[in-house]
């Protein structure tokens, strides 16, 4: 079985074509936004000495929460890990998000879990129905809930409240919410709203990856909600015995990238500003394709009409139109495509004007 298909397209044909849509995220900053060290020396001291804490101090400071309510992971990917090692035991039920970036999918299965499918309502915006939750939960003892938010692949943004109740139902089959919120960084610290604030028993995953464009770092961090704080220890334990400690260099440039995180909102807004209105109308005059406009970050997730396997349409695409797309399978739904904005405008223009003739031909 392999558990993680969609990063071997990525690794792989995702990068084939020369105009891409793959990218979910912010492109890389500039060369400005320089986060060597200022002696220009490479830090190979032990991380848990002073660098790890530093980092989880200053997550935590920015936050408003106890540092031990903080943990530095390798990267979202990683915290997901972690949590889903922690909660997602054999005998447990899992209600997670369908269409779903695949760790969703995949995570409860590794650890012994039992994984139910709760499907995304795409007549509503994307809507997760606490309702249909509470059916997937039934029985189950302990029953948790795993999802993103805002939703990777359609953008859908969910509010506090939802969260809130979506939390509700896992505390009724004593179990614990699991949230990655990597795009919800994309909003202004002000329209936030972190599922650790929302519940005791809430998790947040975040990182410095996808609204920053600094994946190279591989560091993210799980905020536990105030009733999980005795879960520190055991979670630590695990990062142990699966990578010991993060690389201090990395703690090092990652505490300087999050110090100076909010220096990059200006770019964030004039990447959004550039290139959403584009995608927009792009999707909106394409025949043959629906989509809910996203509601955060630089995704779409159209559902082409009258075609069912995209993974054979993004070969194609990839072959006769030099234009890559993430087909809707890596997502458990095919025909549909993960369209990601993030570039210039010009080189965005061209890489929709040669899917949309791309789309045409494979639809005649």
């Amino acid at each position: 079985m392999t558990y993680f298909p969609y990063m071997v397209f990525a690794r792989g044909e995702a990068h084939a074509a020369r105009f891409s849509l793959t990218q979910s995220g912010m492109p890389p900053p500039p060369d400005d936004f320089d986060l060597r060290l200022a002696s220009g020396a490479v830090d190979a001291g032990y991380a848990g000495l002073e660098a790890l804490p530093a980092m989880e101090a200053a997550i935590a400071a920015s936050l408003g929460v106890d540092p031990r309510r903080v943990i530095v992971t390798l990267g979202a990917t990683g915290g997901m890990h972690l949590a889903a090692w922690s909660f997602f035991c054999p005998g447990s039920r899992v209600a997670s998000e369908t269409p779903s970036y695949e760790p969703l999918r995949s995570l409860p299965q590794a650890f012994g879990a039992e994984r139910v499918s709760v499907g995304r309502d795409p007549s509503n915006g994307w809507r997760l129905d606490p309702e249909r939750v509470r059916r997937a939960l039934a029985g189950a003892r302990p029953g948790h809930v795993f999802l993103t938010n805002s939703h990777n692949p359609t953008g859908a943004l969910m509010t506090g409240s939802e969260v809130a109740l979506l939390a509700r139902e896992a505390e009724r089959a004593g179990g614990v919410l699991v949230c990655c919120e990597v795009y919800l960084e994309f909003a202004p610290p002000d329209r936030r709203e972190p599922a650790f604030r929302l519940a005791p028993n809430a998790v947040s995953v975040s990182s410095l990856t996808k609204a920053y464009g600094l994946g190279g770092l591989r560091l993210g961090w799980i905020v536990l909600g105030e009733g999980l704080v005795d879960q520190r220890e055991r979670i630590l334990d695990l990062a142990y015995l699966t990578y010991v400690d993060l690389p201090t260099p990395a703690l090092r440039s990652g505490l300087a990238a999050f110090e100076r995180r909010e220096e990059q909102r200006p770019r964030i807004e004039r990447v959004q500003q550039g290139s959403l209105p584009l995608l927009k109308a792009w999707l909106s005059q394409t025949p043959g394709l629906s989509c809910v406009e996203p509601a955060l970050g630089l995704t779409a997730f159209p559902r082409v009409e009258g075609v069912c396997d995209t993974r054979a349409l993004g070969r194609r695409l990839a072959q006769e139109f030099d234009v890559g797309v993430v087909p809707g399978e890596f997502f458990d739904l095919p025909g549909h495509l993960r369209l990601g904005c993030g570039q210039e405008p010009d080189r965005l223009a061209e890489a929709l004007d040669r899917l949309g003739r791309g789309i045409a031909a494979c639809r005649a």
